[in-house]
């Protein structure tokens, strides 16, 4: 199977997934998709499409935990007591300066 035809299942298979928590009413995040995708993999009688699932929870959960890598980096820049640290100290407030 080439790129493309590795693409468009990947695609398909995410599809189908959504689609089916749409259906259901259910909530749409990384937790359901990821439990929706591994329910398929497991009734999935093609070996193909087995490993394609396989392959896409993997993006998946790897895409997860490198945007909650990101959050909790940017949870900490914001996590000072005032904003100014966030630029340093070279900012300093003119105590003259009304607003």
């Amino acid at each position: 199977m080439n790129r493309s035809e590795t693409e468009q299942l990947t695609d398909e298979i995410i599809g189908e997934a959504v689609l089916s928590l749409l259906r259901e009413k259910g909530p749409i995040n990384f937790k359901a998709l990821i439990a929706r995708l591994r329910a398929m993999e497991a009734s999935e009688s093609d070996g193909q499409r087995r490993k394609a699932i396989t392959g896409v929870i993997a993006e998946i959960s790897n895409t997860m935990l490198s945007g909650q890598r990101k959050n909790i980096r940017e949870n900490k820049e914001w996590s000072h007591d005032n904003v100014r640290s966030l630029f340093g100290d070279s900012q300093q407030s003119d105590a003259s300066k009304k607003h």
